[in-house]
């Protein structure tokens, strides 16, 4: 580290780069990040490789201050690279003390432009395990890249340090684990009309209403949650509601919807901005993921005070301890996601303990303002 580095992190910047501001559970928490670090008087620029997105106005309405990379396509070789030369130039006029990079691409743009521009210390993060998509073949020697030339690898979960380690080989005194944090205050059951949102849904009081948030792609898990729900929704007065964006199978899970006749019961919203009140409409939250970092859809389903369903891959068994704050599943393995739904459904003491212990979980270890915390103590011993 350079020693001009001033010791005080107000006194300088952080920069925070991320693949683009389009809905995910990254992006979320970069935002939550960068106002946390605001509000503590540090300057911090979040510098988006992609413009746009569908968080930009929340990062716009929190004063928060953007430089927008314009990458284009993965083919569009001339925006990649004028992308690179602005997130150096940026480096170099706002000379952070930190620079701080989420999600492969980011990770690999900024340890890079770090390097070339004299940062003085950089920071790569691992949100997920290798068999998420962006992990794949592809991106390996580019991930071991950013490794190298990070300074510190802040990582969500236990079960990623334990893949860099045993996968990687990565230095473990080099991996940093922060758990996410969301902001516990948006989720007062007294600040909305939960009858006004139910009735929106055409839900009635004898309705048991599941919520699955996560992005339409394969490795969420949809597949395996549809053809467990038509298997109870006959005999239980139950519906589903899927929300997220895009990310390649959603027209292959509405046309299996329609196939098993149960687009009366199964809804898909879309990309919301409303998470709060409608996972406080439901009555119960499964997430069928094949594989998790950390997910901030669970933490959100225990602010609401939801019973949880999870499979137990990745992070989840770190959160929900089984048949404590939830139940978890074998992963792809449909019967057992059904056994539990039904189980939930059916008993209400246990539905309820679950719901108070999972609230009591979130409200202890998972609030954004001990994650902000901890980033800021990682960075103010970076800068010492």
């Amino acid at each position: 580290m350079n020693s001009s580095s001033k010791n005080y992190l107000n006194d300088t910047n952080v920069i925070i780069v991320i693949d683009s501001l389009d809905g995910g559970g990254a992006e979320s928490q970069v935002i939550k990040l960068a106002y946390g670090l605001k509000k503590e008087n540090i300057n911090v620029t979040l510098f988006p490789l992609r413009s746009g997105g569908t968080l930009t106005k929340q990062a716009t309405d929190l004063d928060i201050e953007l430089i927008e990379g314009n990458l284009q396509s993965s083919r569009n070789i001339k925006s990649f690279v004028k992308g690179f030369i602005l997130l150096c130039k940026t480096i170099r006029l706002k000379n952070p003390a930190i620079v701080h990079a989420f999600l492969p691409l980011s990770n690999f743009f900024g340890s890079l432009a770090g390097l070339i521009s004299s940062a003085k210390y950089t920071i790569t993060s691992r949100r997920g395990l290798i068999k998420l998509n962006y992990l794949k073949k592809r991106w390996r020697l580019v991930d071991k890249i950013s490794n190298f030339l990070s300074n510190k690898i802040i990582v969500n979960s236990e079960a990623i340090i334990d893949e860099m380690i045993n996968i990687d080989s990565v230095d473990l005194d080099k991996v940093i684990c922060i758990r996410n944090g969301i902001d516990l205050e948006k989720f007062n059951v007294k600040d909305y009309c939960i009858n006004d949102i139910r009735s929106a849904f055409s839900l009635s009081n004898s309705d048991f209403a599941w919520a699955k948030v996560a992005n339409f792609s394969s490795i969420k898990g949809h597949k395996d949650l549809i053809n467990a729900f038509k298997n109870i929704h006959i005999k239980y007065n139950s519906k589903l509601f899927l929300i997220g964006k895009d990310n390649g199978t959603l027209s292959e899970l509405k046309d299996l919807v329609l196939t098993l006749d149960l687009d009366s019961k199964i809804k898909f919203l879309g990309f919301r901005d409303d998470i709060p009140e409608i996972l406080l409409a439901m009555d119960g939250y499964i997430c069928a993921s094949h594989t998790e970092g950390f997910s901030n859809a669970i933490l959100e389903a225990m602010a609401s005070g939801l019973p949880i369903v999870a499979t137990k891959v990745g992070g989840n068994s770190e959160i929900i301890k089984n048949k404590k704050n939830g139940l978890l599943v074998k992963s792809k393995d449909i019967n057992a996601i059904t056994r539990a739904m039904i189980k939930i459904m059916e008993d209400s003491h246990l539905s309820q303990k679950l719901s108070k212990d999972a609230l009591k979980t979130v409200n202890q270890k998972y609030n954004t303002k001990r994650m902000v915390k901890s980033y800021i103590d990682v960075y103010k011993e970076a800068v010492k």
